[in-house]
């Protein structure tokens, strides 16, 4: 749904150069005739035009900055865009049709920028041009509010793509046609060997907060920003790194930690069961109680809180808003988004076949690897993807034909429902990978009816998406715990692991209502007030944003007598795979005792940073506070995702 949030003078502007638009192109033959030597003389002030206007349209639709930008970074914005132009231009013959091409796409852009930064918090980057397939099929439950930045940006779209209509058209020959083609090809070569060969970090100052991209885009330039991430796809080995080195680290420390555990006499190591193991991934489920001002209203998660589990606890992901796949393979692969960065989609970027994984592994020891996702299954490239790990069986939204809805997508209800078929298909070791779709954005579809309808005004305001939200999450509760009532029917032994994959994309807003920035401020009589005072800050601050709520839960009275796990443990979903086996009794094999061992030196990481073992929090940039369980994760994770058989 789109709807037009500007007011009247943006949008009679928009109006006005629309008109002026249709009038050149009708009439253009005739403003040709009259003024054709006036025209012919503009057309390369016309084309040089373009490139500032190309930079504007990239700027102005999300950046509220674009008119107090560092001319640094200005100068060098225009510089490439004037690159990507002649580029072009020159290619398409330095025709009409190639600079209105060039003006369109650099407005698609900037729009773009507006609606992903809109429901993200985050702007448009280099991945998330692999996944438009992905982000195409789920935009639909979006409202697309076009505000007067926007307008502007197309009125100024419209004036331009008006000029060139009345230009006169261009007259090819064979040999300007050749002229052109080659001074295309030389620029496209020359950039293509810049970009290369530069570091746009280092030589042009341009850093691009992981944590806070838009920030970053809005100071830079989004081309520039762009350019830069797009430089950090391609993995990187950590320094000095080897492939030897790697596997007699992964040796050593799983050794270290499986001798502990046959000490120990733990579950692991001699497993009297073998369960039926099933992860289900909520899509953003989270608990928005941890906000103080969500908190006024809002109880929180209190079904899942009763939930009777064997662990539970807070989960820091490398997610917000969007990014489900990352979720996915952090918790699959037993990886870190840490080590690869922001703007990284390993489902989208790398060959995962050989990696160790939970599908892989549990594959090797007897169970059948299922995964659930009713969506399409080319989001994200799951199909593909999911045979890489090693799934033997993938049911998408074809198996959810008849399927019970919930604001136009399938209910977790309808998969629990497809697993409880497959639990009593056979009695052999299963592995069930559940990934719901029931809570997605965007949270203004107004399908829920009034009697379900969960309230939380904020400072005695009520905003729909967070009462929407909150009610999505309210219907997983009573969904989950309906489920694991069936689950405590079944004969055989089931152990459940639940967790919210991000939370959703306005908290970005919500977090800056009920902390700002951070700062502790004074009230009148000179005292930090309490709530300030008890505020995150900095890094942790951030990490507000990036957790999730987990637990692990079984039916069987065995497990729950030898699971060794405390019953509050936060973490990070890297390491979730790790403790899922070892508290399903189930024998650990050297790629997941040597994730467990990383733990006890780094009990939790993600995308933002690392947690050292005495609980502090530091920056991934922060190479000072770095121990050699850092360096030893780093190269044991590029080992595994790229250094594979």
């Amino acid at each position: 749904m789109i709807e037009i949030q500007a007011g009247p003078i943006a949008i009679a502007c928009a109006i006005a150069a629309l008109c002026f638009l249709s009038y050149a192109i009708i009439r253009r033959k005739h403003l040709a005739e009259r003024f054709g030597r006036a025209l012919s003389h503009a057309k390369p002030i016309v084309a040089a035009a373009c490139v500032p206007a190309g930079f504007l349209l990239m700027e102005m639709p999300y950046n509220p900055l674009t008119f107090s930008m560092e001319a640094s970074f200005v100068a060098t914005g225009l510089g490439v865009t004037a690159a990507l132009f002649a580029i072009i231009f020159f290619l398409g013959q330095r025709s009409k049709a190639a600079m209105a091409a060039f003006l369109c796409v650099c407005f698609a852009a900037g729009t773009a920028n507006y609606f992903v930064a809109s429901f993200k918090g985050q702007p448009i980057l280099p991945s998330d041009v692999m996944a438009l397939q992905t982000a195409a099929s789920v935009s639909g439950g979006y409202t697309y509010a076009l505000g007067e930045s926007v307008l502007d940006s197309f009125a100024l779209l419209a004036v331009f793509g008006g000029i060139i209509a009345m230009l006169p058209a261009s007259k090819p020959t064979k040999r300007s046609l050749a002229i052109n083609a080659s001074a295309g090809a030389a620029i496209l070569v020359a950039f293509s060997m810049w970009f290369s060969a530069a570091d746009i970090e280092k030589d042009y100052g341009c850093t691009v907060d992981v944590w806070s991209s838009l920030d970053s885009y809005q100071q830079h330039g989004s081309l520039l920003c762009f350019l830069q991430r797009s430089q950090l796809i391609a993995p990187r080995p950590p320094e000095d790194y080897s492939p030897q080195e790697a596997a007699a680290i992964r040796a050593e420390k799983a050794a270290i930690a499986l001798a502990a555990e046959a000490v120990e006499d733990s579950p692991a190591t001699a497993p009297d069961v073998r369960p039926a193991v099933v992860a289900i991934m909520n899509e953003t489920f989270s608990d928005l109680s941890r906000y103080p001002n969500v908190a006024q209203t809002y109880a929180g998660t209190v079904a899942f809180d009763r939930i009777d589990a064997l662990v539970k606890g807070d989960c820091y992901v490398s997610a917000m808003g969007g990014g489900t796949c990352n979720s996915e393979f952090e918790f699959l692969t037993g990886s870190t988004m840490g080590m690869l960065g922001a703007g990284v989609y390993p489902y989208m970027l790398y060959d995962l076949r050989g990696a160790d994984n939970l599908a892989r592994y549990l594959s090797s020891i007897g169970y059948k690897t299922s995964a659930i996702h009713p969506a399409q299954k080319e989001n994200w490239r799951r199909d593909r993807v999911y045979r890489q790990l090693g799934f033997d069986e993938f049911y998408d939204e074809d198996s959810f034909a008849d399927a019970e809805m919930f604001r136009g997508m399938v209910s977790d209800a309808s998969t629990y429902d497809l697993i409880l078929d497959l639990l009593c298909q056979d009695d052999e070791p299963r592995f069930i990978f559940d990934v719901t779709i029931a809570s997605h954005g965007g949270y203004d579809t107004g399908s829920i009816p009034a009697q379900d309808m969960v309230r939380a005004p904020l400072d005695g305001v009520e905003y729909d998406d967070v009462n929407e939200y909150l009610s999505c999450i309210e219907r997983s509760q009573v969904e989950l715990v309906e489920f694991l009532d069936e689950l405590r029917e079944l004969e055989r032994p089931v152990i459940v692991c639940f967790f919210g994959d991000h939370q959703p994309g306005f908290v970005e807003w919500l977090s800056n209502e009920a902390y700002g920035d951070g700062s502790r401020a004074e009230s009148e009589d000179g005292e930090a007030p309490e709530a300030a005072i008890e505020a995150p800050t900095g890094i942790d601050l951030v990490q507000e944003r990036y957790v999730t709520p987990y637990m692990i839960w079984t039916n069987n009275t065995e497990l729950r007598q030898v699971s060794e796990e405390p019953r509050i443990a936060d973490t990070s979903l890297n390491y979730l795979g790790a403790i899922l086996l070892r508290a399903a009794g189930l024998p650990l094999d050297e790629y997941f005792a040597f994730t467990l061992a990383v733990r006890d030196d780094i009990p939790a990481i993600n995308l933002n940073g690392y947690q050292d073992a005495q609980g502090e929090w530091h920056w991934h940039g922060d190479a000072s506070a770095r121990t050699d369980a850092y360096r030893q994760l780093s190269m044991v994770e590029h080992a595994n995702l790229f250094e594979k058989e």
